[in-house]
Order: structure tokens, then C-alpha cells, then sequence
């Protein structure tokens, strides 16, 4: 088995430069003295022992995601943009996954810092565990990603949801609709879903268009909840025109529950989603949604970590936040 010593005699270089090329720290380093160690290393198949290294430089080069539902294919893309970024900047990544309980969020926390991480990126089910208090006190690097508590004091990384709100039920007002219910998921500390109700509650007004209880719906997130209070609505007297849904798979139940209610859609009633696949163009109708930049999402929370990481000296705390689009299809509609 190759060691340092090897890569330093083929690549004819300093043992100290083949370390400096490892750890990306290129100062003073030429672009052909980079290529030729990086060449030895392929050529010798050399693995070098990264549990040694992390504990003589204290650097694991290893990073922690913790994700509150991993079941939603949001994450997905989402991880993609992580790993990129990750492996742009030689970082191993492990993830973890709370199932929206904060005793696992609280587990998962501890077990990555135990794994020696350098930082987390956490998709927080709870603002207040004493896992994320002992984070600050510590100054540990960390970035919450996609949900932000109130009165922020952390680096967060989320998607503007009270736009997207608006920009998809302003769409279904523009096409003459007054009656627009929304389902959203039973609220909690969930920011993105505080901001969508919000948004569509805003937008409504904004548009002279009173506020109806009845086609406001909070459910929990349990399968068929979401069928079932579709149905519940579409059997009202003066039932609503058209949805606006607040999550990936409530696009699904409400489908299914204008399906089983004998409503076409967007004949009948319209929808706008929320998230896009690649198989949302496929359904049919296709699928009006707010499309989330996942992938930049990803990207850009592991880039504040890195950076928070790299620096020393303290820095303000920043919110980034990223605009989603519309993307219009056919199941919205000019309501008749």
C-alpha cells in the first residue's frame, strides 16, 4: 500500500506539498506542481488515512446534513445541490433524518459531532433543543436550511414562500377566480408553511377578495388526509373554483380527491402546485406549480458553511433568501 512518501517521490515534490495539495491549500503551489501530485496519487491508487489526518489537523473535511422528513422528494434535489458543492471543496457529507421528531433531530446532532464533522446544515423540526443551544455557545459552524425561526439570529438559508404563495394564487385570481381554497400541513415552528398560508391570506386582500374560513384547511400529515378533505370541500354549497396546494405530495391527494369526487380538472376546477419534477409534466393534466430552486438551495447552504468554517474571525449573521417561479401548465384555467 502507497503512502505520502511514495506520492512525494514519484510526483518529485516535498512530502509537506503533497499534504498542501491534499488539504486544497494551494498558496505557493504552481498549477503544474498541483497536477503532477494529483497524477502521482491516481497513478499509485493512493488512499490516504483520513481518521489520521483529522486527528493531527483537526480537520475531518467531513460535514453533517440533518433533514426534518426525508420521505419529501424536495430533499432529494435539495442533497443534490449539497454534494456538489461538497465535492467542488473535497467534503465528505452524512445525512441524517429526523422524521419531524426532535428527539431524533436532537440524537442526529450529536451523533454527527461525535463523527467529528466541522459543521452542520440543519432543517430544523424545533427551534429550541438544547443540542442547537449548545451549537451557538460553542460557535459551532452551523446554517439552518429552508425553515427560520423567529427573530433570527442565525445563519439561514431559505426560499421566499410567501412569494411563492402569492405569485400562484395571484395566477388563479388573474384567471377569474374568487373561491380558492388552500390545504397546508398542520403549522407548528414549519416556517415554509406559516408563509404560504400568509401569502395566500395576503394576496387574497390585496385583491378585495374576503378571507373564507371554510376554505382554509390545516391537516396532519397523514395519508388520505388530504383526499378527505378535498372531497370535504368540493361538497360544500358554494364550493371553491380552484386549489392552491402548500406541499409536494398534498399535489397528489388533492388530485386524487377531485378524481374520486368526479371533477375534471382544469374543466371543473383548477390547481396550482407547490414543487416541480421532472414527472409533473406528465400528469394530466400537467401540473401548474411554484417550482422551489432546490438545487440552489443546496448549493448555497453548504457555501455559507464552508465559508463560516474557513473564517476565524466573526462574521454577521446573514438570511439568503431565494426566489421560486411559477411554472404555468394546464391544469389552471379560465374559471367558466
Amino acid at each position: 500500500m502507497s503512502n505520502i512518501s511514495d506520492v512525494a517521490k514519484k510526483a518529485g515534490v516535498s512530502r509537506s506539498t503533497v499534504s498542501r495539495v491534499m488539504n486544497n491549500n494551494y498558496e505557493y503551489i504552481s498549477g503544474k506542481t498541483r497536477q503532477k501530485v494529483l497524477e502521482a496519487i491516481r497513478e499509485l491508487n493512493y488512499e490516504p488515512n483520513t481518521v489520521a489526518r483529522s486527528l493531527k489537523t483537526k480537520k475531518s473535511r467531513m460535514i453533517g446534513i440533518v433533514l426534518s422528513d426525508i420521505s419529501n422528494p424536495f430533499w432529494s434535489e435539495v442533497l443534490k445541490g449539497v454534494q456538489h458543492e461538497c465535492k467542488k471543496h473535497n467534503y465528505a457529507l452524512i445525512v441524517s433524518d429526523s422524521g419531524e421528531n426532535e428527539e431524533q433531530e436532537v440524537e442526529n446532532i450529536l451523533t454527527l459531532r461525535n463523527n467529528q464533522v466541522e459543521g452542520l446544515i440543519v432543517n430544523a423540526t424545533s427551534f429550541k433543543s438544547n443540542a442547537l443551544n449548545s451549537l451557538r455557545k460553542e460557535e459551532f459552524p452551523f446554517v439552518f436550511l429552508d425553515r427560520i425561526k423567529k427573530e433570527n439570529t442565525d445563519d439561514t438559508v431559505i426560499v421566499n414562500n410567501i412569494s411563492g404563495a402569492e405569485k400562484g394564487v395571484q395566477h388563479l385570481i388573474n384567471l377569474g377566480h374568487k373561491r380558492i381554497a388552500i390545504i397546508v400541513y398542520t403549522l407548528g415552528e414549519r416556517s415554509p408553511r406559516i408563509d404560504r398560508l400568509e401569502g395566500y391570506k395576503q394576496t387574497l386582500l390585496e385583491n378585495n377578495i374576503d378571507l373564507d374560513p371554510s376554505l382554509i384547511k390545516v391537516i396532519t400529515k397523514k395519508d388520505g388526509e388530504g383526499v378527505k378533505k378535498t372531497k370535504e370541500l368540493l361538497k360544500q354549497e358554494n364550493k371553491p373554483t380552484a386549489f392552491f396546494s402548500t406541499h409536494s405530495l398534498l399535489n397528489l391527494e388533492i388530485l386524487t380527491g377531485k378524481k374520486q369526487s368526479s371533477y375534471k380538472i382544469p374543466d371543473d376546477i383548477s390547481l396550482v402546485g407547490y414543487d416541480d419534477f421532472p414527472w409533473v409534466p406528465l400528469l394530466d393534466p400537467p401540473l401548474t406549480t411554484i417550482a422551489q430552486p432546490a438545487f440552489d438551495l443546496g448549493v448555497k447552504s453548504t457555501s455559507v458553511l464552508l465559508e463560516k468554517i474557513k473564517q476565524e474571525s466573526k462574521k454577521i449573521k446573514e438570511i439568503i433568501q431565494l426566489e421560486p417561479e411559477i411554472r404555468i401548465r394546464k391544469s389552471s384555467y379560465y374559471q367558466k
